[in-house]
């Protein structure tokens, strides 16, 4: 317990941290350099009224089982990625499952890389691969879809440093 306890503190620390760099890019801000997203046709605030989910990361930690929005950040070539995932799934104080929420329905390459590099952001505090999941249609009542995004650390790592580069991102495929 102490020690998940240690890494959420740090995850809080260096996510504000990396707010307040000017040497920084928000997971959203990197997903797109690495995939561009297309609309889907509503509102931002049917994003956000869909996000509206909340826990309290330090309970995630004494636990069995619990489900929080975690503030996460790294730092990769002097630059702080960082933002806030959605739902991570804690089990006995380690984290298992990334959730990333969309109200939308359509699945997307945008949604799918802001997913794993959660997931990757998760794996660089606490050392562990979790699962990755896209629950689409979310709007709080219902959920329509969930689809597991396969990928790997090392390839979500090579496409970070890719878009930090600016060079043009290859085509995706996913991150099998």
């Amino acid at each position: 317990m102490e020690e998940c306890l240690q890494k959420v503190k740090k995850a809080i620390e260096l996510y504000e941290r990396a707010r307040a760099s000017p040497d920084s890019l928000t997971v959203t801000e990197l997903a797109r350099r690495i995939s561009s997203p297309r609309s889907h046709g509503s509102s931002a605030k049917a994003g956000v009224k869909a996000h509206n989910a909340w826990g309290d990361p330090l309970q995630a930690c004494t636990s069995e089982d619990y489900w929080t929005p975690l503030p996460l950040a790294h730092t990769l070539e002097g630059t702080w990625i960082y933002g806030v995932a959605d739902l991570v799934r804690f089990r006995q104080g380690q984290p298992v499952e990334v959730v990333e929420l969309k109200h939308y329905k359509d699945p997307d390459k945008y949604a799918e890389a802001q997913a794993a590099i959660y997931a990757w952001l998760t794996a660089k505090l606490f050392n562990t691969t979790p699962k990755v999941y896209l629950v689409l249609g979310w709007t709080r009542q219902q959920r329509i879809t969930i689809l597991e995004v396969k990928y790997t650390l090392t390839e979500v790592e090579r496409k970070i440093k890719q878009a930090l580069t600016n060079k043009k991102a290859e085509p995706s495929t996913g991150y099998k």
